[in-house]
């Protein structure tokens, strides 16, 4: 079996393990979204992704770029530690760009367009539109 087979299998536990973390969190509470809601969301998003991957027909010969997925593990990691410091949104946007601009190898301009856009949309509407609140880290931003 190629490795690369395993990389959905392996994503289906982390997701199915993320969401019954998260359905542990209040899902819905008082009329509206709880903490729990998009976690939970987002665990069930990666389980079904990784359920149609799994079923995807792959080359055998297909390469296996370790350093690349190496690479998204740390920025993955960077962006949990920077979440708890300096809160969803700039730790968010400082993520997309480093993973745009550096493992992308998207220009600068598109770079930090897209990074603003995503970031401070997500964080808009679930901050705004939702009433959501996102974490805003030790520096409270």
């Amino acid at each position: 079996m190629n490795i690369t087979r395993l990389v959905p299998y392996t994503l289906m536990v982390l997701g199915l393990g993320a969401a019954v973390n998260a359905a542990s969190l209040q899902l819905w509470a008082y009329g509206e979204p709880g903490s729990g809601l998009f976690p939970f969301l987002a665990a069930l998003l990666l389980v079904c992704t990784s359920l149609g991957c799994s079923l995807e027909k792959t080359a055998a010969t297909e390469p296996v770029e370790l350093p690349r997925l190496l690479t998204y593990c740390a920025a993955l990691g960077l962006f949990c530690l920077m979440l708890q410091l300096i809160g969803f949104a700039l730790s968010a946007f400082l993520f997309l760009v480093a993973v745009f601009r550096f493992i992308e190898r998207m220009d600068w301009t598109w770079s930090l367009l897209l990074a603003f856009a995503f970031a401070f949309s997500t964080w808009g509407l679930f901050e705004g539109l939702l009433s959501v609140p996102l974490p805003r880290g030790e520096w409270r931003l």
